[in-house]
């Protein structure tokens, strides 16, 4: 049985690379002919200019463009699309096998066809394990080159945003005219602290400010605290108009890097380990439920993954001929949403739910017909 589970085991893992790459280069030339002119527009100016001083672009410079733009996303693309080609590869293994009537001859020796499509089992939990330490080691380190768009090619960096009044857990308001992540600094950065009735506390206002790790604050530069020459729950005629300024170093706040990023991009997330998202439940301003969903998430999308593999493999390990084309539509009609529903209940928060029981709700529906489709195999 070790030859034949080895023999089956890199025919998944075969058809899953395959597929795989073909998908991939599929997505990446459709936006390579939509986004060709940029492409050749920053290949261009990257490229030193020529005797006549003009700067032009090169098939070289073009394809290593295309490969320094769209090579760290093929982390990306496995992440997403990893359950689906698995399910395609599963199918294409298990059907090659049905129509070479291998399944036939090892039932003929002894072999049981849950014992027969076990390698292909265990091949999803190959691959989930490679997601597991793709999301984890991986996809931080490229989390900036990953936020990458087409315009921003040619400095290679995060664009740089305004931040417009960033509620802190302490109710301080922040607002920044630029926020870049590459540096973790903030320019032209001004901060309001409230009292309980929603009055001006402190007024700081600085030059600029980068975030220390260390302390947990943003460090400032020509920092200055203001502070009311009359208390701001005052009626109105009798509030100050003049605050009393001094100096100010830092100022401390859960309003960290990860957490401006979170709420700037929504994508964000789904780059952190699981060490950054527990850091960010401990100290950011971030909803706490929501980061749980997201770390309790990703092992619950593996989990649907496995189970929605085991689901689908009876549509193919067939013991009787049977037109496969039919199996096929069979199986997409059946796996397709049952995967595309599970993960949107795994991003969607759900009403009177914790997020931790509402995340694996899909896990615990798909166990038992998982087992049962397993059960009723004929072999």
């Amino acid at each position: 049985m070790r030859i034949l589970d080895r023999h089956i085991l890199l025919r998944f893992l075969g058809n899953f690379v395959l597929l795989f790459g073909l998908l991939f280069v599929f997505a990446i030339s459709i936006d390579i002919i939509i986004q060709w002119e940029k492409f050749m527009d920053v290949s261009a100016a990257l490229n030193p200019p020529n005797a006549a001083g003009e700067k032009r672009a090169t098939t070289l410079g073009i394809a290593k463009v295309i490969l320094g733009f769209h090579g760290p996303r093929i982390f990306q693309f496995y992440q997403y699309m990893m359950p689906l080609v698995a399910l395609g590869a599963m199918g294409f293994t298990a059907s090659a096998m049905h129509r070479s009537r291998e399944f036939t001859a090892m039932l003929a020796a002894g072999v049981s066809l849950r014992r027969a499509v076990l390698p292909m089992i265990v091949g999803m939990f190959l691959l989930c394990t490679l997601q597991g330490l793709n999301q984890e080691f991986i996809l931080p380190r490229l989390a900036a080159r990953l936020l990458l768009e087409h315009r921003d090619m040619i400095r290679g960096v995060v664009p740089t945003w305004s931040i417009a009044l960033a509620a802190d857990s302490r109710g301080s308001l922040l607002h920044a005219a630029k926020y870049d992540p590459a540096t973790q600094m903030l320019t032209g950065l001004s901060i309001v602290e409230r009292t309980a009735q929603g009055g001006v506390a402190r007024r700081i206002e600085a030059t600029s400010a980068t975030w220390s790790t260390e302390h947990r604050a943003w460090m400032l530069v020509n920092g200055r605290l203001g502070v009311p020459s009359k208390p701001t729950d005052a009626p109105a005629s009798e509030r100050p108009s003049v605050f009393n300024d001094q100096p100010i170093a830092s100022f401390a706040t859960d309003l960290d890097p990860d957490t401006l990023s979170l709420r700037h991009h929504r994508l964000h997330a789904h780059m952190l380990s699981l060490k950054e998202i527990a850091e960010l439940t401990r100290t950011s301003a971030v909803d706490p439920g929501s980061l749980r969903r997201y770390a309790v998430g990703r092992f619950a999308a593996l989990a649907i993954a496995i189970l929605v593999l085991m689901i689908c493999i009876p549509f193919f390990a067939l013991r009787e001929p049977t037109p496969l084309l039919r199996q096929a539509v069979r199986c997409a009609a059946l796996g397709l949403p049952l995967m595309l529903t599970s993960m949107v209940i795994i991003a969607v928060p759900l009403a009177t739910i914790p997020p931790t029981v509402g995340v694996m709700l899909p896990v615990a529906l798909l166990m038992p017909i998982a087992a049962w489709r397993l059960a009723v195999m004929k072999t």
